[in-house]
Protein backbone atom coordinates (compact mmCIF):
# COMPACT_ATOMS: atom_id res chain seq x y z
CA UNK A 1 0.00 0.00 0.00
CA UNK A 2 2.55 2.64 0.54
CA UNK A 3 4.15 1.52 -2.23
CA UNK A 4 1.46 2.47 -4.44
CA UNK A 5 1.10 5.85 -2.21
CA UNK A 6 5.06 6.84 -2.97
CA UNK A 7 4.32 5.77 -6.88
CA UNK A 8 1.25 7.80 -7.33
CA UNK A 9 3.09 11.02 -5.20
CA UNK A 10 6.24 10.68 -7.05
CA UNK A 11 3.99 10.40 -10.70
CA UNK A 12 1.84 13.64 -10.22
CA UNK A 13 5.63 15.38 -9.45
CA UNK A 14 7.37 14.20 -12.54
CA UNK A 15 4.29 14.96 -14.39
CA UNK A 16 4.05 18.63 -12.63
CA UNK A 17 7.44 19.61 -13.45
CA UNK A 18 8.51 17.52 -16.75
CA UNK A 19 5.75 18.35 -19.06
CA UNK A 20 7.40 21.88 -20.86
CA UNK A 21 10.25 21.90 -23.09
CA UNK A 22 13.00 24.12 -22.38
CA UNK A 23 16.45 24.65 -24.41
CA UNK A 24 19.84 23.49 -22.72
CA UNK A 25 23.57 22.51 -23.55
CA UNK A 26 23.48 18.71 -24.08
CA UNK A 27 25.63 16.45 -21.48
CA UNK A 28 25.70 12.57 -21.19
CA UNK A 29 23.74 12.49 -17.98
CA UNK A 30 19.87 12.74 -17.65
CA UNK A 31 19.34 14.48 -15.04
CA UNK A 32 22.41 17.43 -15.55
CA UNK A 33 20.86 18.19 -18.79
CA UNK A 34 17.33 18.44 -17.28
CA UNK A 35 18.16 20.02 -14.31
CA UNK A 36 20.20 22.73 -16.78
CA UNK A 37 17.35 22.42 -18.86
CA UNK A 38 14.63 23.64 -16.10
CA UNK A 39 17.10 25.88 -14.67
CA UNK A 40 16.38 28.11 -17.90
CA UNK A 41 13.00 27.61 -18.11
CA UNK A 42 12.53 29.40 -15.07
CA UNK A 43 15.04 31.49 -15.40
CA UNK A 44 12.76 32.63 -18.63
CA UNK A 45 9.69 32.02 -16.48
CA UNK A 46 10.70 34.24 -13.85
CA UNK A 47 11.27 36.88 -16.10
CA UNK A 48 8.12 37.31 -18.04
CA UNK A 49 6.46 36.55 -14.37
CA UNK A 50 8.78 40.56 -13.35
CA UNK A 51 7.46 42.09 -16.41
CA UNK A 52 3.72 40.89 -16.24
CA UNK A 53 4.11 42.14 -11.99
CA UNK A 54 5.24 45.39 -13.55
CA UNK A 55 2.38 46.02 -15.46
CA UNK A 56 -0.39 44.53 -13.27
CA UNK A 57 -2.94 47.23 -11.78
CA UNK A 58 -3.62 45.63 -8.75
CA UNK A 59 -6.30 48.28 -8.06
CA UNK A 60 -8.77 48.16 -11.35
CA UNK A 61 -9.50 45.87 -13.68
CA UNK A 62 -10.92 47.05 -17.06
CA UNK A 63 -11.95 45.14 -20.30
CA UNK A 64 -13.58 44.28 -23.32
CA UNK A 65 -15.26 41.64 -25.38
CA UNK A 66 -17.57 40.61 -27.89
CA UNK A 67 -19.60 37.36 -28.49
CA UNK A 68 -20.79 36.81 -32.05
CA UNK A 69 -23.22 33.98 -33.69
CA UNK A 70 -23.63 34.48 -37.15
CA UNK A 71 -25.60 32.43 -39.70
CA UNK A 72 -25.14 31.43 -43.34
CA UNK A 73 -27.79 30.27 -45.91
CA UNK A 74 -26.88 26.70 -45.11
CA UNK A 75 -26.90 26.66 -41.86
CA UNK A 76 -30.61 29.16 -41.71
CA UNK A 77 -31.94 25.88 -44.15
CA UNK A 78 -31.37 23.83 -41.29
CA UNK A 79 -32.22 25.64 -38.27
CA UNK A 80 -35.25 26.35 -39.96
CA UNK A 81 -36.50 22.93 -40.14
CA UNK A 82 -36.05 22.89 -36.66
CA UNK A 83 -37.80 26.39 -35.60
CA UNK A 84 -41.22 26.86 -35.27
CA UNK A 85 -40.72 30.38 -36.54
CA UNK A 86 -38.71 32.03 -39.51
CA UNK A 87 -35.19 32.70 -39.19
CA UNK A 88 -34.31 33.44 -42.62
CA UNK A 89 -33.90 37.36 -41.73
CA UNK A 90 -31.48 36.23 -38.98
CA UNK A 91 -27.41 36.95 -39.97
CA UNK A 92 -26.06 37.42 -36.54
CA UNK A 93 -26.36 38.66 -33.01
CA UNK A 94 -23.72 39.55 -30.62
CA UNK A 95 -23.51 40.94 -27.46
CA UNK A 96 -20.76 43.48 -26.64
CA UNK A 97 -19.17 45.01 -23.64
CA UNK A 98 -16.93 47.03 -21.68
CA UNK A 99 -16.12 46.38 -17.85
CA UNK A 100 -14.44 47.76 -14.99
CA UNK A 101 -13.87 46.31 -11.84
CA UNK A 102 -12.62 47.26 -8.34
CA UNK A 103 -12.38 45.19 -4.90
CA UNK A 104 -15.36 47.60 -4.23
CA UNK A 105 -17.76 47.61 -7.51
CA UNK A 106 -18.13 46.90 -10.89
CA UNK A 107 -19.87 48.66 -13.69
CA UNK A 108 -19.89 47.08 -16.70
CA UNK A 109 -22.42 48.52 -19.92
CA UNK A 110 -23.26 45.86 -22.63
CA UNK A 111 -25.11 46.05 -26.48
CA UNK A 112 -27.00 43.68 -27.34
CA UNK A 113 -27.09 43.67 -31.59
CA UNK A 114 -28.88 42.00 -34.78
CA UNK A 115 -27.36 41.80 -38.22
CA UNK A 116 -25.07 44.93 -36.86
CA UNK A 117 -28.35 47.44 -35.64
CA UNK A 118 -28.26 48.14 -31.68
CA UNK A 119 -31.73 46.90 -30.11
CA UNK A 120 -30.60 47.73 -26.42
CA UNK A 121 -28.05 48.23 -24.16
CA UNK A 122 -28.00 46.13 -20.53
CA UNK A 123 -26.29 48.57 -17.65
CA UNK A 124 -24.87 46.51 -14.57
CA UNK A 125 -23.61 47.49 -11.39
CA UNK A 126 -22.17 45.11 -8.79
CA UNK A 127 -21.81 46.94 -4.89
CA UNK A 128 -19.62 44.28 -3.50
CA UNK A 129 -20.21 45.61 0.31
CA UNK A 130 -23.88 44.69 0.41
CA UNK A 131 -23.40 42.09 -3.08
CA UNK A 132 -26.26 43.83 -4.36
CA UNK A 133 -27.05 43.72 -8.18
CA UNK A 134 -28.56 46.66 -10.29
CA UNK A 135 -29.69 46.60 -13.47
CA UNK A 136 -31.27 48.72 -16.11
CA UNK A 137 -32.69 48.12 -20.04
CA UNK A 138 -33.13 52.05 -21.11
CA UNK A 139 -35.29 50.96 -24.19
CA UNK A 140 -37.49 48.90 -21.85
CA UNK A 141 -37.67 50.84 -18.88
CA UNK A 142 -36.43 53.71 -16.95
CA UNK A 143 -36.48 51.75 -13.85
CA UNK A 144 -33.55 49.65 -12.00
CA UNK A 145 -33.66 46.20 -11.41
CA UNK A 146 -32.29 45.30 -7.94
CA UNK A 147 -30.97 41.69 -6.82
CA UNK A 148 -28.81 40.39 -3.71
CA UNK A 149 -26.75 38.07 -4.78
CA UNK A 150 -26.12 36.55 -1.53
CA UNK A 151 -30.19 36.12 -1.33
CA UNK A 152 -30.14 34.50 -4.97
CA UNK A 153 -27.31 32.25 -4.40
CA UNK A 154 -29.07 30.79 -0.90
CA UNK A 155 -32.51 30.04 -2.35
CA UNK A 156 -30.85 28.63 -5.41
CA UNK A 157 -29.48 25.81 -3.23
CA UNK A 158 -32.49 25.78 -0.85
CA UNK A 159 -34.70 25.10 -4.20
CA UNK A 160 -31.86 22.73 -5.70
CA UNK A 161 -32.27 20.75 -2.61
CA UNK A 162 -28.51 19.71 -2.90
CA UNK A 163 -27.17 17.98 0.40
CA UNK A 164 -23.02 18.88 1.06
CA UNK A 165 -20.93 17.17 2.80
CA UNK A 166 -20.11 19.12 6.05
CA UNK A 167 -16.45 19.09 4.51
CA UNK A 168 -16.84 20.47 1.48
CA UNK A 169 -19.03 24.12 1.02
CA UNK A 170 -19.27 26.59 -2.20
CA UNK A 171 -19.33 29.75 -2.08
CA UNK A 172 -21.28 31.24 -4.92
CA UNK A 173 -21.30 34.85 -4.04
CA UNK A 174 -19.39 37.31 -6.34
CA UNK A 175 -18.28 40.16 -3.87
CA UNK A 176 -16.36 37.13 -2.49
CA UNK A 177 -15.08 36.54 -5.57
CA UNK A 178 -13.78 39.65 -6.58
CA UNK A 179 -12.78 40.39 -2.76
CA UNK A 180 -10.27 37.42 -3.49
CA UNK A 181 -9.14 38.20 -6.50
CA UNK A 182 -8.02 41.45 -5.92
CA UNK A 183 -6.12 40.62 -2.49
CA UNK A 184 -4.61 37.47 -4.58
CA UNK A 185 -3.72 40.42 -7.03
CA UNK A 186 -1.73 42.38 -3.80
CA UNK A 187 -0.29 39.46 -2.10
CA UNK A 188 1.47 38.31 -5.75
CA UNK A 189 4.77 37.04 -4.96
CA UNK A 190 7.81 38.82 -6.22
CA UNK A 191 9.81 37.17 -9.33
CA UNK A 192 12.92 36.29 -7.54
CA UNK A 193 11.55 34.57 -4.73
CA UNK A 194 9.12 32.46 -7.20
CA UNK A 195 11.93 31.61 -9.28
CA UNK A 196 14.12 30.50 -5.59
CA UNK A 197 11.60 28.45 -4.41
CA UNK A 198 11.26 26.64 -7.96
CA UNK A 199 14.70 26.12 -8.33
CA UNK A 200 15.56 24.73 -5.14
CA UNK A 201 12.88 22.11 -5.13
CA UNK A 202 13.47 21.20 -8.66
CA UNK A 203 17.51 20.64 -8.00
CA UNK A 204 16.54 18.04 -4.85
CA UNK A 205 14.03 16.47 -7.39
CA UNK A 206 16.60 16.36 -10.64
CA UNK A 207 19.77 15.38 -7.87
CA UNK A 208 18.17 12.18 -6.70
CA UNK A 209 17.21 10.69 -10.11
CA UNK A 210 19.45 7.87 -11.23
CA UNK A 211 21.49 7.81 -14.69
CA UNK A 212 21.20 4.69 -16.53
CA UNK A 213 23.09 3.80 -19.26
CA UNK A 214 22.00 6.10 -22.31
CA UNK A 215 20.71 4.26 -25.33
CA UNK A 216 22.89 7.02 -27.16
CA UNK A 217 22.20 8.53 -30.89
CA UNK A 218 18.97 6.92 -32.53
CA UNK A 219 17.17 8.02 -35.69
CA UNK A 220 13.80 9.44 -33.99
CA UNK A 221 10.41 9.44 -36.11
CA UNK A 222 7.43 12.21 -35.66
CA UNK A 223 4.96 12.65 -38.29
CA UNK A 224 6.89 11.75 -41.10
CA UNK A 225 9.66 13.69 -39.88
CA UNK A 226 12.89 11.96 -38.61
CA UNK A 227 15.70 13.14 -37.46
CA UNK A 228 18.92 12.20 -35.83
CA UNK A 229 18.77 12.72 -31.68
CA UNK A 230 20.82 11.50 -28.51
CA UNK A 231 18.96 9.79 -26.36
CA UNK A 232 19.73 10.34 -22.95
CA UNK A 233 17.98 7.89 -19.80
CA UNK A 234 17.10 8.33 -15.94
CA UNK A 235 15.74 5.97 -13.51
CA UNK A 236 13.42 6.56 -10.27
CA UNK A 237 13.38 3.68 -7.84
CA UNK A 238 12.66 3.07 -4.40
CA UNK A 239 16.10 4.14 -3.71
CA UNK A 240 15.65 7.17 -5.11
CA UNK A 241 12.47 7.76 -4.11
CA UNK A 242 12.23 7.93 -0.46
CA UNK A 243 15.11 9.94 -0.24
CA UNK A 244 13.93 12.41 -2.80
CA UNK A 245 10.59 12.87 -0.77
CA UNK A 246 12.72 13.23 2.26
CA UNK A 247 14.57 15.83 1.45
CA UNK A 248 11.86 17.68 0.05
CA UNK A 249 10.10 17.26 3.10
CA UNK A 250 13.30 18.83 5.34
CA UNK A 251 13.40 21.64 3.31
CA UNK A 252 10.07 22.67 2.98
CA UNK A 253 9.74 21.97 6.90
CA UNK A 254 12.08 24.80 7.16
CA UNK A 255 11.96 26.83 4.20
CA UNK A 256 11.64 30.43 5.50
CA UNK A 257 10.78 31.67 1.96
CA UNK A 258 8.08 29.00 1.24
CA UNK A 259 6.80 29.49 4.84
CA UNK A 260 6.81 33.31 4.10
CA UNK A 261 4.81 32.37 0.62
CA UNK A 262 2.56 30.24 2.21
CA UNK A 263 1.53 32.51 5.41
CA UNK A 264 0.49 35.26 2.73
CA UNK A 265 -1.54 33.61 0.73
CA UNK A 266 -3.28 31.64 3.42
CA UNK A 267 -3.58 34.98 4.71
CA UNK A 268 -5.26 36.13 1.61
CA UNK A 269 -7.71 33.58 1.84
CA UNK A 270 -8.77 34.12 5.40
CA UNK A 271 -9.81 30.55 5.87
CA UNK A 272 -9.13 28.97 9.26
CA UNK A 273 -8.79 25.00 7.13
CA UNK A 274 -5.95 26.55 5.34
CA UNK A 275 -2.89 28.06 7.64
CA UNK A 276 0.87 27.85 7.33
CA UNK A 277 0.31 25.25 10.58
CA UNK A 278 -1.95 22.89 8.71
CA UNK A 279 0.66 22.72 5.93
CA UNK A 280 3.45 21.61 8.53
CA UNK A 281 0.52 18.81 9.54
CA UNK A 282 0.22 17.94 5.85
CA UNK A 283 4.05 17.35 6.14
CA UNK A 284 3.54 15.50 9.38
CA UNK A 285 1.29 12.98 7.60
CA UNK A 286 3.46 12.71 4.38
CA UNK A 287 6.58 11.62 6.43
CA UNK A 288 4.02 8.94 8.30
CA UNK A 289 3.70 7.31 5.45
CA UNK A 290 6.97 7.33 3.82
CA UNK A 291 8.60 6.14 7.51
CA UNK A 292 9.52 2.60 5.77
CA UNK A 293 13.20 1.05 4.33
CA UNK A 294 13.61 0.92 0.91
CA UNK A 295 13.89 -2.10 -0.97
CA UNK A 296 16.89 -1.73 -2.74
CA UNK A 297 16.69 -4.56 -4.83
CA UNK A 298 12.97 -3.47 -6.32
CA UNK A 299 14.21 -1.80 -9.19
CA UNK A 300 10.54 -1.05 -10.36
CA UNK A 301 9.90 2.94 -11.03
CA UNK A 302 10.32 5.30 -13.45
CA UNK A 303 12.24 5.22 -16.66
CA UNK A 304 12.94 8.73 -17.64
CA UNK A 305 14.52 9.55 -21.25
CA UNK A 306 15.30 12.96 -22.80
CA UNK A 307 15.79 13.26 -26.91
CA UNK A 308 18.36 16.10 -27.44
CA UNK A 309 19.44 17.47 -30.99
CA UNK A 310 23.13 18.62 -31.93
CA UNK A 311 22.74 22.01 -30.97
CA UNK A 312 21.67 20.64 -27.38
CA UNK A 313 17.95 21.36 -27.04
CA UNK A 314 15.88 19.00 -25.58
CA UNK A 315 13.20 17.98 -28.39
CA UNK A 316 11.32 15.16 -26.60
CA UNK A 317 10.66 13.69 -23.34
CA UNK A 318 9.30 10.15 -22.37
CA UNK A 319 8.42 9.24 -18.83
CA UNK A 320 7.85 5.36 -18.52
CA UNK A 321 6.53 3.02 -16.00
CA UNK A 322 9.10 -0.11 -15.06
CA UNK A 323 6.68 -2.36 -13.30
CA UNK A 324 7.57 -6.07 -14.78
CA UNK A 325 6.73 -4.41 -18.01
CA UNK A 326 7.15 -0.93 -19.35
CA UNK A 327 4.04 1.39 -19.67
CA UNK A 328 4.71 4.45 -21.43
CA UNK A 329 2.30 7.37 -19.47
CA UNK A 330 3.81 10.56 -21.17
CA UNK A 331 5.66 11.32 -24.17
CA UNK A 332 6.34 13.75 -26.80
CA UNK A 333 8.70 14.12 -29.55
CA UNK A 334 9.25 17.21 -31.78
CA UNK A 335 11.45 16.55 -34.89
CA UNK A 336 13.17 19.23 -37.65
CA UNK A 337 14.39 18.13 -41.75
CA UNK A 338 14.92 21.26 -42.79
CA UNK A 339 12.39 23.62 -42.65
CA UNK A 340 9.76 20.44 -42.29
CA UNK A 341 8.79 19.82 -38.91
CA UNK A 342 7.25 16.71 -36.99
CA UNK A 343 5.57 16.11 -33.66
CA UNK A 344 3.81 13.72 -31.80
CA UNK A 345 2.45 13.32 -28.14
CA UNK A 346 0.84 10.50 -26.16
CA UNK A 347 -1.09 10.16 -23.03
CA UNK A 348 -1.14 6.91 -21.51
CA UNK A 349 -0.35 3.60 -23.59
CA UNK A 350 -2.55 0.40 -25.03
CA UNK A 351 -6.66 0.85 -25.41
CA UNK A 352 -6.15 3.80 -22.83
CA UNK A 353 -4.26 5.90 -24.97
CA UNK A 354 -4.99 9.40 -26.69
CA UNK A 355 -2.19 10.53 -29.14
CA UNK A 356 -1.41 13.33 -31.73
CA UNK A 357 0.44 13.10 -34.53
CA UNK A 358 1.93 14.21 -37.56
CA UNK A 359 3.81 17.00 -39.67
CA UNK A 360 4.21 20.27 -41.52
CA UNK A 361 5.96 22.38 -43.03
CA UNK A 362 7.44 25.77 -42.49
CA UNK A 363 7.37 29.06 -44.47
CA UNK A 364 9.37 31.78 -43.00
CA UNK A 365 7.16 32.09 -39.69
CA UNK A 366 4.05 29.95 -40.71
CA UNK A 367 3.48 27.06 -40.10
CA UNK A 368 1.00 24.65 -41.87
CA UNK A 369 0.61 20.92 -41.82
CA UNK A 370 -1.89 17.91 -40.82
CA UNK A 371 -1.98 15.81 -37.43
CA UNK A 372 -4.12 12.78 -36.35
CA UNK A 373 -5.85 12.52 -32.80
CA UNK A 374 -5.94 8.85 -32.44
CA UNK A 375 -7.73 7.08 -29.08
CA UNK A 376 -6.72 3.54 -28.23
CA UNK A 377 -5.40 2.18 -31.96
CA UNK A 378 -8.44 3.94 -33.89
CA UNK A 379 -7.33 7.22 -35.58
CA UNK A 380 -10.63 9.87 -33.97
CA UNK A 381 -9.97 13.37 -35.68
CA UNK A 382 -8.19 14.96 -38.19
CA UNK A 383 -6.35 18.23 -37.46
CA UNK A 384 -5.29 20.63 -41.01
CA UNK A 385 -3.34 23.45 -39.43
CA UNK A 386 -2.51 26.89 -41.71
CA UNK A 387 -0.42 29.73 -41.54
CA UNK A 388 0.35 28.82 -37.61
CA UNK A 389 2.81 32.04 -36.23
CA UNK A 390 5.73 30.13 -34.63
CA UNK A 391 7.61 33.57 -33.96
CA UNK A 392 4.10 35.70 -32.46
CA UNK A 393 3.61 32.68 -30.25
CA UNK A 394 7.21 33.37 -28.46
CA UNK A 395 5.69 36.34 -27.90
CA UNK A 396 2.09 35.29 -26.19
CA UNK A 397 0.04 35.75 -29.28
CA UNK A 398 -2.03 33.25 -30.75
CA UNK A 399 -2.30 32.69 -34.49
CA UNK A 400 -3.59 30.42 -36.81
CA UNK A 401 -6.71 28.21 -38.28
CA UNK A 402 -7.62 24.56 -37.19
CA UNK A 403 -9.76 22.48 -40.00
CA UNK A 404 -11.22 19.48 -37.37
CA UNK A 405 -12.41 16.74 -40.01
CA UNK A 406 -13.43 13.08 -38.80
CA UNK A 407 -10.85 10.69 -39.75
CA UNK A 408 -12.32 7.96 -41.90
CA UNK A 409 -13.55 4.66 -40.32
CA UNK A 410 -13.74 1.34 -41.97
CA UNK A 411 -17.33 -0.98 -41.16
CA UNK A 412 -17.04 -4.65 -41.41
CA UNK A 413 -17.41 -4.71 -44.95
CA UNK A 414 -14.15 -2.86 -45.79
CA UNK A 415 -16.40 0.38 -46.83
CA UNK A 416 -14.66 3.77 -46.16
CA UNK A 417 -16.62 6.44 -44.07
CA UNK A 418 -16.64 9.93 -42.35
CA UNK A 419 -17.69 9.73 -39.13
CA UNK A 420 -18.77 13.36 -39.03
CA UNK A 421 -20.81 13.15 -42.23
CA UNK A 422 -18.42 15.55 -43.84
CA UNK A 423 -19.14 18.56 -41.09
CA UNK A 424 -16.07 20.32 -40.09
CA UNK A 425 -15.17 22.57 -37.36
CA UNK A 426 -12.92 25.71 -38.16
CA UNK A 427 -11.05 26.89 -35.31
CA UNK A 428 -9.51 30.40 -35.83
CA UNK A 429 -7.25 32.48 -33.76
CA UNK A 430 -5.97 36.02 -34.79
CA UNK A 431 -5.00 37.97 -31.64
CA UNK A 432 -3.50 41.51 -32.32
CA UNK A 433 -1.09 41.06 -29.18
CA UNK A 434 -0.55 39.25 -26.02
CA UNK A 435 -3.74 40.77 -24.20
CA UNK A 436 -6.16 40.54 -26.93
CA UNK A 437 -8.54 37.63 -28.19
CA UNK A 438 -9.81 37.13 -31.21
CA UNK A 439 -11.04 33.47 -31.75
CA UNK A 440 -13.43 32.18 -34.35
CA UNK A 441 -15.58 28.51 -34.50
CA UNK A 442 -17.02 27.80 -37.89
CA UNK A 443 -18.94 24.61 -38.97
CA UNK A 444 -18.63 23.69 -42.41
CA UNK A 445 -19.72 21.26 -44.56
CA UNK A 446 -19.44 20.26 -48.26
CA UNK A 447 -16.78 23.06 -47.83
CA UNK A 448 -19.50 25.94 -47.19
CA UNK A 449 -19.49 27.26 -43.75
CA UNK A 450 -22.99 27.46 -41.90
CA UNK A 451 -22.59 29.18 -39.17
CA UNK A 452 -20.04 30.19 -36.41
CA UNK A 453 -19.29 32.07 -33.11
CA UNK A 454 -16.63 34.20 -32.77
CA UNK A 455 -15.00 36.11 -29.21
CA UNK A 456 -12.77 39.09 -28.97
CA UNK A 457 -11.66 41.09 -26.31
CA UNK A 458 -8.88 42.39 -24.59
CA UNK A 459 -7.74 44.51 -22.00
CA UNK A 460 -8.88 47.80 -23.61
CA UNK A 461 -11.81 49.29 -23.88
CA UNK A 462 -13.32 52.54 -22.23
CA UNK A 463 -12.97 53.24 -18.79
CA UNK A 464 -16.50 52.82 -16.80
CA UNK A 465 -16.72 55.20 -13.67
CA UNK A 466 -18.18 53.80 -10.78
CA UNK A 467 -21.45 54.23 -9.47
CA UNK A 468 -23.45 55.46 -5.98
CA UNK A 469 -25.65 53.10 -5.92
CA UNK A 470 -27.28 54.79 -3.43
CA UNK A 471 -28.29 57.72 -5.50
CA UNK A 472 -29.88 55.82 -7.85
CA UNK A 473 -33.63 56.16 -8.06
CA UNK A 474 -36.57 54.37 -9.62
CA UNK A 475 -35.12 51.22 -8.30
CA UNK A 476 -37.45 47.98 -8.32
CA UNK A 477 -36.25 45.28 -5.51
CA UNK A 478 -36.78 41.52 -6.87
CA UNK A 479 -37.34 40.03 -3.62
CA UNK A 480 -40.48 41.99 -3.23
CA UNK A 481 -43.65 40.16 -5.92
CA UNK A 482 -45.35 43.62 -5.53
CA UNK A 483 -42.60 45.47 -6.81
CA UNK A 484 -41.58 43.03 -9.45
CA UNK A 485 -45.34 43.20 -10.61
CA UNK A 486 -45.12 47.19 -10.61
CA UNK A 487 -41.42 47.17 -12.70
CA UNK A 488 -43.16 44.49 -15.39
CA UNK A 489 -46.11 47.53 -15.71
CA UNK A 490 -43.51 50.21 -16.79
CA UNK A 491 -42.08 48.00 -19.29
CA UNK A 492 -42.57 49.27 -22.89
CA UNK A 493 -41.42 47.15 -26.01
CA UNK A 494 -41.77 49.51 -28.49
CA UNK A 495 -38.46 51.34 -28.73
CA UNK A 496 -36.75 47.62 -28.99
CA UNK A 497 -39.61 46.45 -31.17
CA UNK A 498 -38.54 49.41 -33.33
CA UNK A 499 -34.92 48.28 -33.34
CA UNK A 500 -35.74 45.00 -34.43
CA UNK A 501 -37.43 45.72 -37.25
CA UNK A 502 -34.58 48.09 -38.57
CA UNK A 503 -32.83 45.08 -38.41
CA UNK A 504 -35.22 43.40 -40.56
CA UNK A 505 -37.63 41.38 -38.78
CA UNK A 506 -40.58 40.96 -40.40
CA UNK A 507 -43.85 42.48 -39.29
CA UNK A 508 -45.57 40.09 -36.77
CA UNK A 509 -42.69 38.00 -36.01
CA UNK A 510 -42.94 38.87 -32.13
CA UNK A 511 -46.15 37.14 -32.19
CA UNK A 512 -45.29 34.22 -33.67
CA UNK A 513 -42.32 33.98 -31.23
CA UNK A 514 -45.21 34.25 -28.75
CA UNK A 515 -47.60 31.58 -30.04
CA UNK A 516 -44.74 29.24 -30.17
CA UNK A 517 -44.12 29.61 -26.66
CA UNK A 518 -47.92 28.17 -25.76
CA UNK A 519 -47.77 30.97 -23.25
CA UNK A 520 -51.40 31.03 -22.56
CA UNK A 521 -51.14 34.35 -20.64
CA UNK A 522 -50.45 36.51 -23.25
CA UNK A 523 -53.20 37.88 -25.39
CA UNK A 524 -52.95 36.51 -29.02
CA UNK A 525 -53.40 37.91 -32.30
CA UNK A 526 -56.41 37.61 -34.45
CA UNK A 527 -56.39 34.25 -36.65
CA UNK A 528 -58.27 33.65 -39.93
CA UNK A 529 -60.07 36.89 -39.31
CA UNK A 530 -61.51 35.58 -35.63
CA UNK A 531 -60.17 37.25 -32.57
CA UNK A 532 -59.65 34.39 -30.65
CA UNK A 533 -60.16 36.04 -27.50
CA UNK A 534 -63.74 36.27 -28.18
CA UNK A 535 -66.32 33.86 -27.59
CA UNK A 536 -68.51 32.81 -30.76
CA UNK A 537 -72.35 32.80 -30.34
CA UNK A 538 -75.44 31.90 -32.20
CA UNK A 539 -78.22 34.97 -33.09
CA UNK A 540 -79.42 34.73 -29.85
CA UNK A 541 -76.42 35.34 -28.11
CA UNK A 542 -75.44 31.92 -26.91
CA UNK A 543 -72.43 30.46 -26.68
CA UNK A 544 -71.24 28.22 -29.11
CA UNK A 545 -69.76 25.09 -28.91
CA UNK A 546 -66.88 23.42 -31.24
CA UNK A 547 -69.50 21.86 -33.40
CA UNK A 548 -71.41 24.61 -34.03
CA UNK A 549 -71.72 27.25 -36.92
CA UNK A 550 -71.53 30.84 -35.60
CA UNK A 551 -73.64 33.43 -36.29
CA UNK A 552 -73.50 35.07 -39.84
Amino acid sequence: MKRKKITAILLASLMGISAVPATTWAADSYKETEKAAFAKMIEEFGADYAKSLSEMDTEEVKGNAEIKVSLEDGGKAILGMLSPVDISWLADASISGNVSMSDKSMTEFMDVNVNGTKICTIEYYFDTENSEIYMRIPELSDGYIKMNMEQMTQEAVEEADQELDSSFTTSLDLADSMNSYFSTLENLPEADLVTSILTRYTDIIFDNVADAENPGAQEAVAGDVSQELSVLEGHVTQAEALPMFQQILDTAKSDEELKGLIETWTEAMNDPDYTYETFLEAIEDMEKDLDTEADETDESGFILRAWVDSDGEVVGRQFLLNDEQEEELFGYLCTADGDKRGFSMQLGSGDDKVAIEGSGELKGDLLSGTYTISSGEADAAVIDVTDYDTKAVQDGIWKGTYTISGAPVEDEDGNSYDPFGGMQLIFTADGADEDSIDWNLAIAAGGATLGSVSLTGGNGGEALEAVDVASLTDVYDFSNDDEIEAYTASMNMDAITENLTSAGMPEGWLDDVIAATGDSDIESTETDGVAESEEQTDMAGDTLDDSETPAA
